[in-house]
């Protein structure tokens, strides 16, 4: 059975997932689902200023899945620079399981990760270890 998610207001960036009931830690939230597509595809929509925000995961260099075409509540999962859910991935699918306990009304959250090269986002996570950006530092 998979937990209780609300969607609401976040502080941290416009909407966000919240726990509608207690979560334990190690629990697989939700599948990251959406349309799977090419790496180019998945450039061309994150480049796309007329969308929302950018819901692609990849895969690996050659494939994404696109949570905006056909996902579900986990789009609404914000970054966290001291997140408290990671990526799980099992062969070509992308789960999303809590690494401790999750509280009734406690925002989900997972680090984004993006490439520490690639243009940098600045991060509102307001987390005591915030890194200022959703890019990984540079190694």
């Amino acid at each position: 059975m998979e937990p209780q998610l609300r969607i609401d207001y976040s502080p941290i960036h416009g909407l966000g997932c919240y726990a509608a009931a207690p979560i334990s830690s190690g629990v697989r939230v939700r599948e990251y689902i959406g349309e799977r597509i090419p790496a180019a595809e998945a450039i061309r929509r994150e480049a796309d200023t007329t969308r929302p925000a950018i819901f692609t995961l990849w895969l690996d260099e050659e494939r994404a899945i696109d949570g905006w075409v056909g996902g579900n509540e986990s789009i609404y999962i914000n970054h966290c620079c001291e997140p408290n859910c990671d990526w799980d991935f099992e062969e070509d699918r992308a789960f999303i399981v809590t690494v401790r306990d999750i509280a009734l009304d406690e925002e989900l959250t997972i680090d984004y990760a993006y490439d520490a090269n690639g243009p940098k986002e600045r991060c509102g996570c307001g987390a005591t270890a915030c890194r200022g950006t959703l890019n990984v530092p540079a190694e």
